[in-house]
């Protein structure tokens, strides 16, 4: 009788144990120094616990962009099953995206990491021609959708293989701008203002650049339950509390409203992404970038 109760025991606490979902998630994202990102990932989570049963997230190996992408591409052996990127009809194909924007499409609004001796060289500039006719030269990772969408719109762009070395190169003269997100630039600024990099202060460039979840292709489950908890924390307004909790403040110090804004078209989107952008970046642009009338 003894070993009947020890068998059904461990029956049933292999079964409990089999309903932890454990999800690989990229090392980029687990760590992401803007750690909404990852809060957004856990309630999503969290809320879905009752229909999808208890879920463990595991750091993925460290790993650049462009190996993330082929890891997550992976649909046998994979060693990632979830990142954040920004998408491209490519990548679309590659994992199942999630095509709620993250960041409202913060990221898309892109400011300039300069050397503080440079500012003079960004004044009376007022739209793209004239940025362009500076030959003013933008620094970029080589995976990142950004130097295709900067090439489009003739923009001379230099590349390198690591993040850390577009911020040394930057300090060398290399280029004159590091081109980075609202959402990342002013912790990095903070990190770096010690070797003489500033935020620029006159220009606001922006390109549709939504920030989305990826799923791994042999998890349409866990795709379905991101989808579901996203949806969850957007329907109870939870979603919208937590970007203005954490940005405002940001947004406020970075001084959106007073820059010279520069649209340029982004050619690596798909329709269906153009779509989902629509409202958040109207509402983006309406609540942060709008003077409000005394």
């Amino acid at each position: 009788m003894k070993w009947l109760v020890i068998a059904a025991f461990s029956f049933y606490s292999s079964l409990n144990y089999a309903q932890v979902t454990k999800i690989i998630v990229w090392d980029s994202l687990y760590n992401n120094p803007t750690p909404i990102v990852m809060n957004y990932l856990r309630r999503a989570l969290e809320v879905t616990v009752e229909e999808y049963g208890d879920y463990q997230l595991i750091e993925s190996a460290k790993m650049e962009q462009g190996r993330s992408l082929v890891e997550l591409g992976r649909q046998k052996h994979a060693k990632l099953d979830l990142a954040t990127y920004a998408p491209t009809a490519e990548r679309e194909k590659q994992a199942i995206a999630i095509r709620i924007p993250l960041l409202s499409g913060l990221m898309g609004y892109r400011l300039c990491l300069i050397d503080e001796k440079k500012q003079t060289i960004f004044q009376d500039i007022e739209n793209k021609q004239q940025l362009i006719n500076k030959h003013i030269s933008i620094g970029q990772h080589q995976d990142w959708p950004d130097t295709t969408i900067l090439r489009f719109n003739n923009l001379p762009v230099q590349t390198t293989h690591k993040k850390e070395l577009l911020f040394q190169k930057l300090i060398r003269g290399r280029f004159d701008c590091f081109s980075r997100g609202a959402s990342e630039i002013y912790a990095e600024y903070l990190a770096h203002k010690s070797q003489g990099i500033v935020i620029e202060k006159e220009l606001l460039i922006y390109y549709p650049l939504p920030i989305f979840f990826f799923v791994n292709k042999s998890r349409p489950r866990l795709a379905e339950r991101i989808q579901l908890g996203l949806q969850k924390l957007i329907d109870s307004g939870e979603f919208d509390q937590s970007f203005e909790q954490f940005f405002s403040p940001i947004i406020d110090e970075l001084k959106l409203t007073d820059r010279v804004v520069i649209d340029l078209h982004n050619p690596t989107l798909s329709e269906k992404t153009i779509q989902a952008m629509k409202i958040p970046t109207q509402r983006f642009r309406e609540n942060h970038l709008q003077k409000q009338a005394d």
